[in-house]
């Protein structure tokens, strides 16, 4: 081989090898960019059960509907309504009859699954501990996460607020989580799961003292737990949802006025309600925290651009 051919091979072995640089960097910067995100169906926990414990407020119910959409077998807290015959009617009742009425006419691997729960009555979590096992498929017995959406927040001047408002602030918000970790680790022991519960959040103003406290107290208490359950295997974990009003996180929610549920379902399979309280971004935040194989000990839901609280939500 004489030097010209040796050369002209070099610069064309430099000129290969460059290119296959520089399409691995778009890759990695590609993977990055969108935060490992991207649910696959063999990443962890796609497609496996997972309970949230409350669908009543704007946030569970976006947290569920998102989760069932990508695939998990979603287990929704109801306080009411949630079997077929209940005389229920509340939005969040009706928002998830619609996903599981829409959800019989297409193909998909996500489930939708309603069930009485309510985090401050040990005899509804024995409840729902029954119930979640009678749905898991044959030779299964755990579940693989359980999102603490389960929350109440009152505002007001501490002079002025009413002491039973902390009581019932403390109840569901730090109580609640407790006894919920305790009815569910044999389940999330089994399959190795996590605890996702809610952690404190920073500058929403004044009158939240009492509040402010239970989320603190959610935070330590997830520190001790993590301590306690991970040689079970049980990951404990918080995400904060930095600058969305606590009023808004736990608010009721309500369908679009103008439209008329069953005209909805029938042509498109959707059912809009508000507010929306999480971003795309947000959510996909929340994905990796629950997919992901070793999780961080607190994920941040705090996006450049916050959701205006009346976005609309449809179920496609």
């Amino acid at each position: 081989m004489d030097e010209q051919t040796a050369l002209v091979l070099a610069l064309q072995l430099v000129a290969l090898f460059s290119i296959a640089g520089a399409l691995l960097l778009y890759l990695l910067c590609k993977i990055r960019a969108t935060g490992g995100s991207e649910l696959s169906e063999n990443a962890p926990g796609a497609g496996k059960p997972v309970l949230v414990t409350s669908c009543d407020n704007a946030v569970g119910l976006q947290i569920a509907l998102h989760l069932a959409n990508r695939g998990f077998r979603v287990f929704a807290g109801l306080k009411e309504g949630a079997s077929s015959g209940s005389s229920d009617d509340s939005a969040s009742s009706r928002v998830i009859r619609a996903w599981q009425k829409h959800r019989e006419s297409i193909q998909g691997q996500g489930a939708l699954i309603a069930l009485p729960l309510d985090v401050t009555r040990e005899d509804l979590l024995h409840e729902a501990v029954d119930i979640i096992r009678a749905h898991l498929p044959a030779g299964e017995d755990g579940i693989w996460a359980v999102i603490n959406t389960s929350g109440l927040s009152y505002r007001g001047r501490l002079d002025q607020q009413d002491i039973a408002h902390w009581d019932a602030m403390l109840k569901t918000n730090v109580i609640g989580i407790l006894r919920t970790a305790r009815k569910f680790q044999s389940l999330l022991r089994n399959a190795g799961g996590r605890i996702v519960n809610l952690g404190a959040t920073e500058n929403l103003g004044a009158g939240l003292v009492a509040y402010a406290a239970s989320r603190y107290a959610v935070e330590g208490a997830s520190r001790a737990l993590r301590q306690e359950l991970s040689p079970m295997g049980i990951k404990v974990l918080t995400v904060s949802p930095q600058g969305i009003l606590p009023e808004l996180l736990f608010s009721t929610p309500k369908l679009n006025e103008k439209q008329d549920q069953e005209t909805s379902v029938e042509i498109g399979g959707t059912l809009e309600y508000q507010p929306l309280v999480l971003s795309n971004r947000a959510l996909q935040t929340l994905d990796i925290a629950i997919t992901t194989r070793f999780p961080k000990t607190n994920y941040d839901l705090q996006d450049k651009i916050w959701c205006k609280p009346f976005h609309i939500l449809k179920i496609v």
